[in-house]
Protein backbone atom coordinates (compact mmCIF):
# COMPACT_ATOMS: atom_id res chain seq x y z
CA UNK A 1 0.00 0.00 0.00
CA UNK A 2 2.88 2.41 0.64
CA UNK A 3 3.98 2.11 -2.99
CA UNK A 4 0.52 3.17 -4.09
CA UNK A 5 0.68 6.34 -2.00
CA UNK A 6 4.06 7.33 -3.39
CA UNK A 7 2.86 7.04 -6.98
CA UNK A 8 0.19 9.70 -6.51
CA UNK A 9 1.11 13.37 -6.54
CA UNK A 10 -1.15 14.15 -3.63
CA UNK A 11 -1.92 17.54 -2.21
CA UNK A 12 -4.84 18.39 0.02
CA UNK A 13 -6.93 21.16 -1.59
CA UNK A 14 -7.65 22.64 1.83
CA UNK A 15 -4.38 22.74 3.76
CA UNK A 16 -1.90 21.79 0.97
CA UNK A 17 -0.51 18.93 3.02
CA UNK A 18 0.90 15.96 1.12
CA UNK A 19 0.25 13.47 3.91
CA UNK A 20 -2.86 11.29 3.80
CA UNK A 21 -4.03 7.92 5.03
CA UNK A 22 -6.21 5.47 3.17
CA UNK A 23 -9.66 5.67 4.73
CA UNK A 24 -11.12 3.08 2.38
CA UNK A 25 -10.15 0.99 -0.62
CA UNK A 26 -12.53 -0.47 -3.22
CA UNK A 27 -15.35 1.70 -1.86
CA UNK A 28 -18.56 1.92 -3.86
CA UNK A 29 -20.96 4.79 -3.43
CA UNK A 30 -24.63 4.34 -4.18
CA UNK A 31 -27.28 6.96 -4.45
CA UNK A 32 -30.39 8.17 -6.14
CA UNK A 33 -30.95 11.02 -8.57
CA UNK A 34 -34.36 11.83 -10.01
CA UNK A 35 -35.69 8.35 -9.14
CA UNK A 36 -32.72 6.63 -10.78
CA UNK A 37 -30.35 4.64 -8.62
CA UNK A 38 -26.68 4.53 -9.41
CA UNK A 39 -23.57 2.76 -8.19
CA UNK A 40 -20.11 4.20 -8.71
CA UNK A 41 -17.00 2.35 -9.78
CA UNK A 42 -14.65 1.27 -7.02
CA UNK A 43 -13.09 4.27 -5.32
CA UNK A 44 -10.11 4.79 -3.09
CA UNK A 45 -10.81 7.20 -0.26
CA UNK A 46 -7.97 9.15 1.30
CA UNK A 47 -8.19 11.27 4.42
CA UNK A 48 -5.78 14.15 4.92
CA UNK A 49 -3.61 13.55 8.00
CA UNK A 50 -3.47 17.28 8.76
CA UNK A 51 -7.05 18.58 8.44
CA UNK A 52 -9.17 15.45 7.92
CA UNK A 53 -10.39 16.38 4.41
CA UNK A 54 -11.61 13.42 2.36
CA UNK A 55 -10.44 12.86 -1.21
CA UNK A 56 -11.96 10.22 -3.46
CA UNK A 57 -10.80 8.96 -6.83
CA UNK A 58 -11.29 5.90 -8.96
CA UNK A 59 -8.56 3.52 -10.06
CA UNK A 60 -7.93 5.15 -13.41
CA UNK A 61 -8.35 8.78 -12.40
CA UNK A 62 -5.50 11.19 -12.25
CA UNK A 63 -7.84 13.88 -10.93
CA UNK A 64 -9.48 13.89 -7.53
CA UNK A 65 -13.13 14.17 -6.64
CA UNK A 66 -13.24 15.98 -3.35
CA UNK A 67 -15.95 15.89 -0.76
CA UNK A 68 -15.90 17.82 2.48
CA UNK A 69 -17.02 15.65 5.38
CA UNK A 70 -15.62 17.69 8.28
Amino acid sequence: MDDFMEQKALECPVCKSNKAEIAGDNVKLSGRFEDKEFLTTELTVLRCSMCGYYMMFDKSASSFTTKDES
